[in-house]
């Protein structure tokens, strides 16, 4: 079939008009968890080559071992020397591991590469939303449970029914197993049943160390005092010698220290 240059003038501002929306909707919404920069692996031949004329080791020296390079250009190199040991499987001969180097496009992506992240990053990415959807969240853990609507009400007995449902889910999930989308509804609803027995106020709050948002309960009645609802969760759910304490007994504690 041919069409005439009309003809295909409309269909190209059709599809136009289909696509753009897809488009904008992407870009709209970036990625919440970025990937992680990754170096550059190269030769120790290479590396070698780069560092002629830099101040090799400027920013961490272990001669004729490992150095750490800021060069001049802005990025950092990572320069593992060829190592020479004893061969495990012969131990009358010596091995030697060839040296390499690590490359980096700049400091930032360095310091973002080797940054330890908070626990938090992957099971609540946005604790902003996560405060704001806490009904939607209990919801959603209603379903899970299998209770009808309102049958979570927010009181100490029913955090019970919680524990019976996570008795089993730990059974047949190991501590690497993680479900952001269930901790999130775990965290939602026992903080707020939290908040509501201690007469607190959800509020989203960097850490110190890391300097992400974390969704905590501000106690400001007397002396003002700050509970993370998640912490606990992330212990019963993530520790290995610690998971399956239980929610009730993490109210508990979590109401005592909040006195």
């Amino acid at each position: 079939m041919q069409y005439s240059p009309s003809q295909i003038a409309w269909l190209s501002l059709i599809a136009a008009i289909l696509i753009l929306p897809m488009e904008i909707n992407s870009l709209s919404q970036p990625s919440r968890n970025p990937k992680r920069p990754e170096p550059r692996r190269i030769s120790f031949a290479e590396a070698q080559k780069l560092l002629v004329n830099e101040n090799e080791g400027n920013l961490e020296k272990q001669p004729r071992k490992f150095t750490r390079t800021k060069m001049s250009g802005g990025q950092v190199l990572e320069l593992y020397y060829p190592i020479t040991a004893p061969d495990p499987r012969r131990r009358s001969r010596m091995t030697t591991v060839s040296g390499y180097g690590k490359l980096y496009e700049s400091e930032m992506a360095y310091k973002e590469a080797n940054r330890v992240p908070h626990v938090l990053e992957d099971l609540i990415p946005d604790s902003h939303r996560l405060v704001g959807d806490v009904p939607q969240l209990v919801a959603r853990l209603e379903k899970r449970l299998r209770l009808g609507p309102g049958k979570l009400d927010y009181s100490r007995a029913s955090l019970k029914r919680v524990d019976a449902y996570l008795a089993g889910y730990l059974r047949s999930h190991s501590t690497m197993q993680t479900d952001p989308q269930l901790f999130q509804e775990l965290t939602a609803y026992y903080g707020e049943t939290l908040r509501r027995a201690v007469g607190g106020e959800w509020r989203v709050r960097k850490d110190e160390v890391y300097k992400f948002p974390e969704p905590n309960i501000i106690i400001s009645a007397g002396r003002a005092k700050e509970i993370k609802p998640w912490s606990g969760l992330v212990t019963i759910l993530y520790d290995e010698e610690k998971r399956g304490a239980g929610l009730t007994k993490l109210f508990d504690a979590d109401a005592e220290a909040a006195r």
